[in-house]
């Protein structure tokens, strides 16, 4: 008798924890912090700045979550006083470098006025630190004291820390002008957390109440000023987050580009 093989759907996403905690419980594999990632975030790194090098556009796949970055920083440069300073950004997760290369693509003739520093774990900052040429851009596992910055940048970032309100809240701190936030999943839903499958791996993700966020940035002195959806391709879907298999009140269509500045 031959038996028949059925192939089980293959979800992003699965089942609705009300608490991380609750989700850590479940949680499997090394994630991020795994070989897979790590070979892909350097091979895409690597891609774009070979772009770069070359004067071609850096494939929109690999810039697609920061195509609101050089914007912000060519309104932040228009405000400053006095156009020779220095304009401070902050990238907090920006893994090999992406997040600099976007500004760098489109403004190079004033990049050399920013100046540019992504906090990540030690291990992506030892590679980083290979990839770019001295101080162009400053690789730190953690905020310094008295640090303060200009921008502030996220980039799909937000879903995966535990209290990501203490986050926020860190980053007003640093009295940015403008705080970035690029592919949130944020909408009109109750938040809640679920498991990202990511090779293997089962990592806690967050999805989060629009409003409970951007009162979070009021409440601190930030105020909403732009939110856009943003583009995406995730297995084969473009655009639409594939979440079929949760109920229709946990749904998200899109995730967000959303911009807040700071109060006058």
């Amino acid at each position: 008798m031959i038996e028949s093989r059925v192939k089980k759907d293959f979800y992003i996403w699965e089942g609705v924890y009300k608490t991380f905690e609750d989700a850590l419980k479940d949680t499997t594999g090394s994630g991020f912090s795994g070989n897979t990632y790590q070979e892909r975030s350097l091979a895409a790194a690597n891609e774009c700045l070979v772009a770069l090098d070359s004067n071609e556009p850096i494939p929109n796949f690999h810039k697609q979550r920061s195509n609101f970055l050089p914007v912000v920083v060519a309104m932040a440069m228009g405000n400053k006083i006095d156009s020779d300073s220095t304009l401070t950004i902050l990238d907090f997760g920006g893994g090999l470098g992406i997040g600099y290369m976007v500004p760098k693509e489109s403004m190079s003739n004033n990049i050399k006025s920013v100046d540019y520093a992504i906090i990540e774990v030690p291990e992506v900052c030892s590679v980083g630190k290979t990839l770019f040429k001295k101080n162009e851009i400053k690789y730190q596992d953690s905020i310094l004291p008295f640090q303060e910055f200009d921008i502030i940048y996220a980039s799909s970032v937000i879903q995966y820390i535990e209290d990501w309100q203490a986050l926020l809240i860190k980053f007003s701190d640093l009295k940015p002008q403008f705080i970035l936030l690029s592919d949130v999943f944020a909408g009109t839903i109750e938040s809640f957390v679920s498991l990202q499958n990511y090779y293997g791996s089962r990592i806690p993700h967050w999805f989060l109440n629009l409003d409970d966020l951007v009162n979070c940035f009021s409440d601190v002195g930030y105020q909403l000023i732009m939110k856009s959806y943003a583009t995406s391709r995730r297995l084969d879907h473009e655009d639409i987050i594939p979440m079929s298999n949760f109920p229709k009140r946990n749904q998200l269509k899109m995730t967000l580009h959303l911009l807040f500045k700071r109060d006058t």
